[in-house]
């Protein structure tokens, strides 16, 4: 049974066998609160509080030091995070956390949310006089000084921030999701590779979920949740995780109480107005569901927070026809590629249609979906790797690591050999046809067919991408969309965006996606130029429908080897006398529609005639 993930807020449940966790609820419940209902009371930890704090301070090694050094809160809005968060602070600046020249470092991602926790702890020392006695404030700064210890307290930005001069000894990360990619590690190196000069740091890390994947956050994320199953064992790292389970309904108010802590003490109250107040405007505005999601309930957003297609939908799709045996029957195949300008993704998406069974013409309901095998590859210029899976909230890394991605020398993408790759598989396979986005591709259009590759530039307006993206979403509904579970192209769905046109047709649009679709763009050219061949040739749609590797499999568990391996012919139709000996019920029935279908096709025949 996988081991739970969700933290468990009964404070008995965490042990604190030096008493550290205590000293530290004893010196918070001396703090008041400066805000809300309860302004100018005592700070009154909740129970799930002070759960977080014997978590965190009261697992210890044998000579009694803390064995925590990074802490993972991850927990929805509206849980009295900063409030907590700013006591611990002042815990480590001037309470029994405190050491002599301390440096406490609070960091957010811009100036405005750097000053809010820095204000939670400046005002809960002037609510206690004795406190504002021991402390000299340069608010211009955003920074306090214990005069005894000689410590500081101070509030960084990820705009602007000094390398200089850090001996950190805590670091409270506040809000990592919304830290800007291109600054949130170097702002996290810069202050972790600092503490190594302390005895016993600590950084915590607290924050809601965040969307898209690749980045800092997102790392932690994931780490966090592979501590928390037990997948890896770091006695240093601990993960604190609050939020909805997956498969909880997310209107329901039961959900929301399993996923907010607060919820479940006095202090609750505000915060399920609010949830109600912001469940009936989903109702009316539905791109609203996904904050309600990610925000209170604490699930990260993959993709769009209006996506076209529900990854759930999307992952359940049935398993991929192996590429040996696409390969040995001969199966035809298109490729679309979406080329990159300069320094961005490039994808080759080859994909292999399933012949529509005969008996499919006798259903109109699109949501069957004809099936598809999809293999992706993708491609970036190996410079600057790091950079641009944080700008593209992207696993680079573990994709180049997986042989999903191919990086290209320099940096800049190198189309040759992307050229290779296309030519390789066409060497490999029955390939008909490639689809190219005509954008910036004239060279690497000639290139291809000076190789003697049948080459059509591809268009991404309506006309050319409004079938496609039909018959793909017909496809995924229907779980035939058999993409292997490939990584950059879920990423790359789960950011897709549409436009509609007046007659409610759709095209991907990259201009409004959240992230990079060209995967999905790449997939759909293939896919648009298989419609138009079909269309071209209509009998060539079922052409082959006995002899591909899905039938015959399904046919061979009711026909006998000999018999199955005889009945393709050379030119892929099946041999009548064959088909003439085999009396199986299910067989029948393949048999008694392949022939309704052939009556339909001679009657539309002979009416265009």
């Amino acid at each position: 049974m996988p081991k739970d993930i969700f933290f468990n807020p009964d404070p008995e449940r965490h042990p604190d066998p030096t008493g550290r966790a205590q000293r530290i609820v004893d010196f918070i419940s001396k703090l008041r609160v400066w805000e809300g209902d309860f302004a100018g009371e005592k700070f009154e930890s909740q129970g799930f509080q002070q759960a977080i704090i014997r978590k965190i301070y009261g697992p210890s090694d044998e000579e009694g030091n803390r064995l925590a050094r990074i802490v993972n809160i991850w927990v929805p809005r509206g849980n009295g995070k900063t409030a907590l968060a700013s006591a611990l602070a002042l815990c480590h600046f001037m309470g029994p956390e405190a050491e002599a020249g301390g440096q406490v470092i609070m960091a957010a991602a811009d100036r405005g949310n750097a000053g809010i926790a820095f204000n939670h702890s400046w005002q809960m020392v002037q609510q206690d006089e004795q406190l504002l006695k021991r402390v000299s404030p340069v608010i211009s700064q955003k920074e306090l000084r214990h005069n005894r210890t000689r410590s500081t307290l101070k509030a960084i930005s990820t705009e602007s921030y000094s390398k200089h001069g850090l001996n950190v000894s805590f670091f409270l990360a506040d809000e990592l999701h919304a830290w800007p990619a291109t600054e949130a590690r170097k702002v996290w190196k810069v202050v972790t590779d600092s503490m190594v000069k302390r005895n016993n740091p600590l950084t915590i890390m607290i924050s809601t979920a965040g969307e898209g994947v690749g980045g800092l956050a997102w790392d932690m994320w994931e780490y966090s949740h592979q501590v928390a199953r037990g997948d890896i064992i770091d006695e240093t790292f601990i993960p604190i995780i609050f939020g909805a389970k997956e498969d909880q309904e997310w209107r329901d108010e039961k959900t929301w109480y399993f996923a907010n802590p607060l919820l479940q003490t006095r202090l609750g109250g505000s915060l399920i107005k609010e949830l109600r107040n912001k469940i009936k405007r989903t109702e009316f505005f539905p791109t609203d569901a996904a904050d309600f999601k990610r925000f209170h309930l604490n699930l990260w957003i993959e993709g769009s927070a209006n996506p076209w297609i529900e990854l759930e939908l999307y992952d359940k799709c049935d398993e991929r026809t192996s590429i040996e045996e696409i390969k040995d029957c001969n199966q035809e195949g298109y490729i679309g590629v979406d080329l990159s300008s300069v320094e961005d993704l490039t994808c080759v998406s080859m994909v292999f249609p399933d012949p529509i069974s005969p008996g499919n013409l006798l259903i109109d309901d699109e949501d069957t979906g004809r099936g598809f095998d999809i293999f992706p590859q993708f491609f970036l210029p190996e410079d600057n790797l790091n950079k641009k899976s944080d700008r593209d909230q992207a696993n680079y890394l573990k994709w180049l690591q997986a042989g999903e991605l191919t990086t290209t020398k320099g940096n800049r993408i190198d189309q040759k050999v992307i050229m290779d790759y296309v030519c390789q598989l066409c060497k490999d396979f029955n390939i008909i046809e490639v689809a190219v986005d005509r954008w910036n591709s004239t060279a690497f259009v000639t290139g291809l067919q000076e190789r003697g590759i049948e080459v059509v530039e591809f268009g991404q307006g309506f006309v050319s991408m409004a079938a496609p993206v039909k018959e793909i979403k017909s496809s995924i509904l229907g779980g035939g969309f058999r993409h292997g579970g490939n990584l950059p192209l879920r990423m790359c769905f789960a950011n897709v965006v549409t436009e509609k046109d007046a007659a409610e047709n759709e095209k991907f649009t990259k201009s409004k996606a959240r992230g990079r679709i060209d995967g999905a763009t790449a997939t759909a050219q293939a896919i648009g130029r298989i419609l138009v061949h079909e269309q071209e040739s209509q009998s060539k749609r079922y052409t082959g429908y006995f002899s591909h590797p899905r039938t015959l499999k399904e046919t061979k568990s009711f026909v006998s080897e000999r018999e199955a391996e005889a009945a393709p012919a050379d030119d892929g139709s099946w041999n009548p006398e064959i088909l003439k000996n085999i009396h199986h019920p299910q067989f029948e029935e393949h048999k008694k529609r392949f022939d309704t279908w052939a009556r339909k096709r001679d009657r539309r025949e002979a009416e265009v005639w």
